[in-house]
Order: structure tokens, then C-alpha cells, then sequence
């Protein structure tokens, strides 16, 4: 079987320097991990920035009006031609950040660096609109449940909610 970094959109062992840069904050993550280190805001901007880049190429958020996994309802307002469409969507983590780092923790004696490129790469960011993401929180799924739970009432076309070419567990 194929590395499992090497199913995401960019990869973590390319010779680039934001590859690079991945593998060090993956690495840094699976040592606070190992270590027992609670979630904190810099763990959760380490996986928001890996998340990206294993996405997108950078570590950044993706320019909102061309980014690709989009919900319908947020294509809709994206599209609108309103100039203040950016305030009614946002990026959304189909897997939470909090759940994310939960699964490094939960896996930390046996944990590798392509297993935990594979966890933060296998469920991408969707762009949601803020209604929808309120719909989610009002069900419970603010900070927990599985993606496909989490995004069954929100219509997506074009694409699931695993990244492209991950691989089924």
C-alpha cells in the first residue's frame, strides 16, 4: 500500500519548503501528542495551517472566491454579486480541529508521520454559509460527530467530503 500522505493533494514528502515546513509541524504535533499535551490554540493553528497546506499548497486559507469544496448554499452567496457576501460563509472543518488532535492523542504509541498527515488530510475544509454552520451547532456538531453525520442536512455537489483521493479505512 502507497504512503498514506501521498493521497492528499499536496504531499508532505515533496522537496518544497512548505512541504518541509509540514513535515516539522506534523512531526511537532505527533511530540505533543506522544507527550500528553492538552488541545490548546497553538495546536489547533498548527492543524488549521497543515490542513491547508495538505489541501491547498499553503498555509493559508484559500482564496474564498475560488476554493473548490463549497457547500451550495455557500456557492450561492459566493456567486450572489454581493460585495459583502464574505460575512454570510466561512471555512468550515469537516473533522474538527479538537477531534483531529483527539485521534493524534488517541494514537500516540503507534503514531507515524503519514498516519498523522493521513487524519488531518482525510476530511479538507468545506466553505459553509453561517447559517448552515449555526444549523450544525444547533444539532450538537459544533465541536464533534463524524463528518458524514455532521454535513448529512447541508447539500454539497461536486465533491465528498473526504478528500478526493484518500483511502476508505
Amino acid at each position: 500500500m502507497a504512503p498514506l500522505s501521498r493521497q492528499m493533494r499536496y504531499s508532505i514528502h515533496d522537496k518544497t519548503l512548505a512541504a518541509k515546513k509540514a513535515r516539522i509541524l506534523i512531526n511537532a504535533l505527533i511530540d505533543c501528542a506522544k507527550a500528553g499535551i492538552k488541545p490548546s490554540p497553538v495546536t489547533k493553528r498548527m492543524l488549521l495551517g497543515i490542513s491547508a497546506y495538505l489541501e491547498c499548497g499553503s498555509f493559508t486559507k484559500e482564496n474564498w472566491k475560488t476554493y473548490h469544496r463549497v457547500s451550495d448554499a455557500a456557492r450561492q452567496v459566493r456567486e450572489s454579486g454581493d460585495k459583502d457576501w464574505k460575512r454570510r460563509v466561512t471555512f468550515e472543518h469537516a473533522r474538527p480541529l479538537n477531534v483531529m488532535y483527539r485521534m493524534l492523542r488517541d494514537e500516540r504509541a503507534t503514531l507515524t508521520l503519514e498516519r498523522a498527515a493521513f487524519i488531518i488530510g482525510e476530511y479538507p475544509p468545506v466553505l459553509v454559509t453561517t447559517e448552515e454552520e449555526l444549523r450544525m451547532a444547533k444539532l450538537g456538531f459544533m465541536h464533534d460527530g463524524v463528518p458524514e453525520q455532521r454535513y448529512a442536512e447541508i447539500p454539497i455537489s461536486g465533491f465528498s467530503l473526504r478528500s478526493d483521493e484518500a483511502p476508505p479505512r
